[in-house]
């Protein structure tokens, strides 16, 4: 073997080496990222459950004082009950359901954020700008959106209206059949089904809460009795 085949059997055997090697580190810091999303992902995966549980165990306690305190077995029943307990199961479910879906959007964004950090550690920074545009344009577009799941949640949490009220909204008249966050559903006298978006509720008349008064206007006779129309009308 001459000096030149050596020193290219060399040569190989040196660069079959590195390669090698660098295939190596490669695997193996794939692996380790790959282990590291896996840890965010069963991370946030236990970290929501329990805030889950804990939302939805806050939720049914105060749900389950309420039917205690009123002596009923569901939640139908508390109709029966004073109006406070069947507001409060209301506001309470309500408000859980929105703290759930707080818990999901905030962790999803996190895991995502760490995930990426992860796999590529300068596309946080490189995409600073692109993330910022796009947040703005969200922002633009979306800030009726926001402004009705804002306002509706301090309709919710301040109780200003509830299911079965009579209330004037402005837009609208009629019995409450459903509140969420983002819109109410009025029933009007005719029938009408109105959904009002809760950005724009600007005032709110509740002609029901607590207490409610009907004026009627009944028509008497000139040559009646007064005294006795007014008995007849009152034991009506």
């Amino acid at each position: 073997m001459s000096a030149i085949d050596f020193a290219q059997d060399t040569t190989e055997q040196v660069l079959e080496t590195d390669l090698w090697t660098a295939v190596q580190a490669w695997l193996v810091e794939a692996g380790t990222r790959l282990l590291a999303v896996a840890a965010i992902v069963a991370v946030a995966v236990v970290v929501a459950w329990i805030l889950r549980i804990i939302i939805r165990r806050v939720v049914d306690r105060i749900v389950h004082g309420a039917k205690s305190r009123a002596n009923v077995l569901d939640t139908q029943a508390l109709e029966r009950s004073p109006l406070a307990s069947l507001r409060l199961v209301q506001r309470t479910r309500t408000l859980g359901s929105i703290l759930q879906n707080i818990v999901g959007v905030a962790v999803v964004i996190v895991s995502g954020l760490l995930i990426v950090n992860v796999l590529a550690p300068n596309a946080l920074g490189s995409l600073t700008l692109l993330t910022a545009a796009i947040g703005a344009g969200l922002g633009f577009g979306a800030q009726n959106i926001v402004k009705d799941v804002l306002n509706g949640i301090f309709i919710v949490a301040e109780d200003q209206i509830g299911i079965g009220d009579v209330v004037d909204l402005g837009l609208a008249t009629g019995i409450v059949e459903y509140v969420s966050v983002r819109i109410t559903h009025v029933r009007d006298v005719h029938g009408t089904l109105w959904y009002v978006r809760n950005g724009e509720i600007t005032r709110i008349g509740n002609m029901s809460q607590g207490w409610s008064r009907v004026v009627l206007d009944i028509g008497v006779a000139r040559a009646a009795d007064v005294d006795r129309a007014e008995a007849v009308m009152l034991t009506a």
